[in-house]
């Protein structure tokens, strides 16, 4: 790394945060993470080591020692504000070359040495586009619990590519990344705990309140036993301890919602003589909820079909295998989707609806309304509901992206304003979001949108009717 005058190089006064860290970096792994509490040093060991790799570059055949490096946060706020000033704690702009078009581009230029750091914002799968055309020695992925599997697994095939072979090829290539614990249904938890990919390896650091806690060294005394004051036991679990936990990131949706009420203790089989029925959400990220509604108005949410990447031919293929394989010999009598699902695509002259009802046996139709508000109403009015002591809305624990989508996944994140609190309007897009649409399908078109209904009128103009007597039409 050079200063501002290229001809005084500077020397970091650098040593792991502890053992984990230490290992971290002894590590010749192709991908490696670390995973630790807050404050513990995992992304000063990324800085450091995409500098230790740098400068440990052979030189190519004119004596410099190239590298080129992407740093990737899940978005722009979150890069500018906490990646790279943590980048630049180590390395500050003003030594070499700091751009701040797009990408943010640090080029480390000495005697013999040429380092260039990419910065760029990635949290969707189509943003690993972006990623396509370039020729890397290494990429950190920081915070990587909020980037997809998909921005990795592309990235995995554009390092190793500068400098070229011409140029002497690289000396190390590789992927590392940090994060804060993810929850255990995260790519993450999966390629760490369950299945780790040949090549890759994972370091977990210990609790911050551990008498071998990493990093204590560089942190004011008691950091630890201070931040955990007023936080609930999820985020302590998270952020002190340093294990798995799922943790609400906005305003849950379904506030009422409780899973000790409204979750069974077990997968439960649908009720005989009650027909299913399924609430469909389309997009790459298409998502099915399997349910039948009760004689006594209750709700059974029995399954939960969500896949990614995905068109609608072959999610419907899959999903008319899945129910012919899972609920053989059950009728399935009302089927419904996105009200958007029954316009015409400028690709393909068929809707979305009548792709579906090509590729399964059965009757597809769109729900009554798309409006946002009914739409939370009937989860909602299912959910505030007791029928003879038991709830109106009855969640079998198959349905597990469903579920932590009630305990706080499908949220409203909250507004950064300064000075204000506030949350967005609508509902947050993301991997809750599609299948908690496909219920609200589900129970629009199974006749819930008539009971909300029903409930406005007596409200607005006295009693009209029962709820007891109010018809539950299936295709109301």
């Amino acid at each position: 790394m050079n200063s501002p005058d290229p001809k005084a190089p500077v020397a970091l006064a650098y040593s792991p945060a502890g053992p984990v860290v230490k290992r971290f970096h002894e590590s010749g792994a192709f991908v490696r993470g670390i995973r630790g509490p807050v404050g513990s040093g995992k992304s000063t060991a990324c800085v450091l080591e995409i500098l230790r790799r740098a400068q440990m570059q052979a030189p190519g055949p004119d004596g410099i020692r190239r590298t080129r490096w992407a740093i990737i946060r899940n978005s722009f706020p979150e890069l500018r504000s906490t990646t790279i000033k943590t980048w630049n704690q180590w390395v500050p702009a003003a030594y070499g070359k700091m751009t701040w078009d797009s990408p943010i581009i640090h080029h480390l230029k000495a005697p013999g040495f040429d380092c260039e750091i990419m910065f760029m914002a990635l949290d969707k799968p189509e943003d690993a586009r972006k990623l396509l055309s370039l020729e890397l020695t290494g990429a950190w992925v920081n915070e990587a619990r909020e980037i997809e599997r998909s921005i990795v697994d592309v990235l995995t095939t554009r390092v190793g590519r500068f400098p070229s072979m011409i140029q002497g090829g690289c000396t190390w290539r590789g992927i590392i990344m940090d994060t804060n614990p993810p929850d255990t249904e995260s790519w993450w938890f999966k390629y760490a705990e369950q299945e780790v990919p040949e090549g890759w390896a994972f370091f977990s650091q210990p609790s911050g309140l551990a008498p071998d806690a990493e990093n204590i060294k560089n942190l004011v005394n008691g950091y630890y036993q201070q931040i955990v004051g007023g936080k609930d036991p999820d985020w302590i679990k998270v952020y002190v301890h340093g294990e798995y936990g799922f943790l609400v990131e906005g305003q849950a949706v379904y506030p009422m919602f409780r899973d000790s009420t409204h979750t069974a203790p077990e997968a439960y089989e649908p009720m005989e003589g009650a027909p299913l029925m399924i609430g469909a959400d389309f997009g790459l990220t298409p998502a099915a909820i399997v349910g039948q509604r009760a004689p006594d108005g209750r709700w059974l949410i029995i399954d939960e079909i969500v896949r990614e990447n995905c068109g609608v031919v072959k999610f419907a293929e899959e999903l008319a295998a899945y129910m012919g394989r899972t609920y053989p010999g059950r009728k399935v009598e009302g089927c419904f989707g996105d009200p958007a699902g029954a316009a015409r695509a400028f690709s393909d002259e068929r809707t979305a609806l009548e792709i579906m009802a090509a590729h399964t046996p059965w009757r597809w139709r769109p729900a009554p309304t798309n409006e946002l508000v009914m739409r939370l109403e009937v989860v909602k009015g299912a959910l505030n509901r007791m029928v003879d002591g038991r709830p109106g809305f009855w969640l079998s624990p198959r349905c597990a992206v469903l579920r932590k989508g009630f305990a706080g996944g499908y949220c409203r994140k909250f507004v950064k304003a300064t000075g204000n609190a506030s949350i967005h309007d609508t509902p947050a897009k993301n991997e809750y979001s599609h299948p908690h649409d496909a219920l609200q399908y589900l129970l629009l078109g199974g006749g819930e949108h008539h009971v909300v209904m029903d409930r406005v009128h007596r409200s607005l103009r006295g009693p009209r009717r029962a709820v007891a007597d109010v018809d539950y039409p299936l295709f109301g």
